[in-house]
């Protein structure tokens, strides 16, 4: 009886919050014009489907917390069938309503420091292995947007998908000149049902937002919608790829397969086919004699090129679209996907390349200076996201590598400062929203990797490249002390590294002499009181 005293109160918030989102879902669907009719009935089963699930998670949650705290034996045990549980039905949830909520899906699957282990396990199927479609609506694609079958166009045609993605299907195909492709097929009634998807969402942000106040995105929805229409329109997705190329083109090991505009359109996308191996199949990369601390290093100078000196940014470079392959005895990264880019302008990129600078060195000053030029007040909490690392417990010194207590510390901390965290994403321009995505999505590759090279240096240095490129354009004195300045950099950068290892290897010596207490006892006890 006191269970259900204690629970009535939430339990009529969730039910009237379920019947609100039922009825404005409904108003919603007899609303549309005779033509969206069917998309909106669909989108309303998707709404009641992602409705039922997020009421079942929350409720499950609650009950299963009562009477348990941290302090008890089955703690851990408990909470991660908990958390197992809600990461099948959020997994299984966006695989049936597909497309929108499974972009959804996959954001958050690059949260790995933050969400625990068994969500982003659970949560990885998203990235590359959605649910088929039948082959009919390849062919519907086809017809409407060709007026011929795959099998015409092409000299050869496999209709089992290689892929399936959040947007598209991914087919291999052979030109009538005999080359090897890939044949991107959007999904037909995604762009139908996109409007109806996004209400929808809406209002599963704003029904959140009023159980969890602390949980409110109603604001980043509007930059999610277009980063999806950009996604949606494979031209622009072949501009982007053909972009990255020639702007990573000094990069030797980097490859992007070439696009055939004869047969692309909107919804239909050719490339050159290319083989290789995920970048996250790690068994596979060492079967094959692959170094992570080679690939790890490429990846990250990649990516760190495009966000600290382009300005033209991969904003979804998961797994699934980075490939690692050997050619010509070399290794090399293919990137894959282009539909989703983020530009940033010059001024952001040099001010986020003096405050990358400054949080390596633990320049408490040049991160508050270069903090405030992007608008945020909070360059702690700033720093925290864009490294997603615990720096008030390391005191801003970044490791190559956390340890388990570490990254426990990382989700309390994520967990207990929530609406600071939320408030400095509001406050960070726009642009560098989907940066934080990219940095957070190599960083969980390397992560998977071991962590087998120092990210943070690799990601420093070219962060120096465009402190100091302006400088590099003027007179020859400027030149030489611009140099002077590169090589105090490095200097200072090894010396960073050196002290952070022999106070961590004088700090193991003390703790297994019994001078000083054990270093994970500590940091267990830390991740409590936080």
């Amino acid at each position: 009886m006191t269970l259900m005293r204690r629970s009535t109160p939430l339990l009529r918030k969730y039910l009237f919050s379920g019947v609100t989102a039922g009825l404005a879902a409904v108003t919603l669907g007899n609303a549309s014009s005779d033509g969206q009719v069917v998309s909106e009935t669909r989108g309303i089963l998707r709404f009641i489907r992602t409705m039922r699930i997020g009421l079942t998670i929350s409720v499950d949650y609650y009950f299963s917390m009562i009477g348990l705290s941290e302090d008890s034996l089955n703690y851990n045990f408990m909470m991660s069938r908990i958390h197992q549980r809600s990461a099948e039905r959020i997994r299984d949830g966006c695989l049936h309503n597909g497309g929108t909520y499974i972009k959804l899906g996959q954001g958050l699957v690059s949260l790995s420091h933050i969400l625990p282990k068994e969500y982003i396990e659970t949560l990885k199927v998203l990235q590359d292995k959605c649910l088929l479609r039948d082959k009919e609506e390849l062919y519907k694609v086809f017809q409407q947007d060709f007026g011929k079958k795959p099998e015409e166009l092409f000299e050869t045609f496999d209709v089992t998908p290689l892929a399936a993605a959040s947007i598209a299907q991914v087919f291999l195909a052979t030109t009538k000149e005999g080359q090897k492709v890939a044949v991107k097929v959007q999904y037909e009634d995604l762009q139908k049902r996109l409007d109806s998807d996004v209400r929808m969402i809406n209002i599963h942000l704003t029904i959140g937002a009023w159980l969890h106040p602390k949980v409110d995105f109603t604001w980043i929805l509007n930059d999610f919608v277009e980063a999806l229409k950009q996604e949606l329109d494979f031209i622009n997705e072949g501009h982007n790829a053909e972009r990255c190329a020639r702007e990573l083109a000094h990069l030797k090991y980097v490859y992007v397969p070439k696009v055939f505009w004869k047969y692309t359109n909107t919804r239909v996308l050719v490339t050159e086919f290319a083989e290789g191996i995920k970048i996250n199949d790690i068994q596979k990369l060492k079967e094959n004699g692959f170094s992570l601390a080679d690939i790890n290093n490429k990846l990250f100078e990649a990516f760190g090129h495009q966000i600290f000196q382009t300005g033209f940014v991969h904003a979804d470079p998961h797994p699934g679209n980075v490939l690692v392959r050997r050619c010509n005895g070399h290794n090399e990264i293919v990137i894959l996907d282009h539909g989703l880019y983020q530009t940033v302008s010059k001024e952001q990129r040099t001010a986020l390349s003096h405050l990358w600078k400054a949080i390596v060195f633990g320049d408490h000053n040049n991160m508050k200076i270069y903090s405030k030029v992007l608008g945020v007040n909070d360059y702690i909490m700033f720093a925290e996201i864009l490294t997603q690392a615990p720096l008030r417990s390391t005191g801003f010194k970044l490791k190559a590598a956390m340890t388990k207590q570490e990254e426990t510390v990382m989700r309390k901390l994520a967990g207990d400062r929530f609406d600071q965290i939320v408030e400095c994403l509001q406050q960070m321009p726009r642009s560098l929203l989907l940066v934080v995505r990219n940095l957070n999505t190599i960083r969980a590759i390397s992560y998977d990797h071991g962590c087998p090279i120092d990210r943070y240096s690799v990601l420093a240095r070219m962060a120096a490249k465009t402190a100091f490129e302006d400088a590099d354009k003027k007179a020859l004195k400027r030149k030489i002390i611009v140099f002077l300045k590169k090589l105090w950099f490095e200097v200072n950068l090894l010396i960073a590294k050196m002290l952070i290892y022999w106070r961590t290897l004088l700090l193991r010596i003390l703790c297994i002499t019994g001078l000083a207490p054990d270093i994970n006892a500590f940091m267990e006890n830390t991740a409590r009181k936080l």
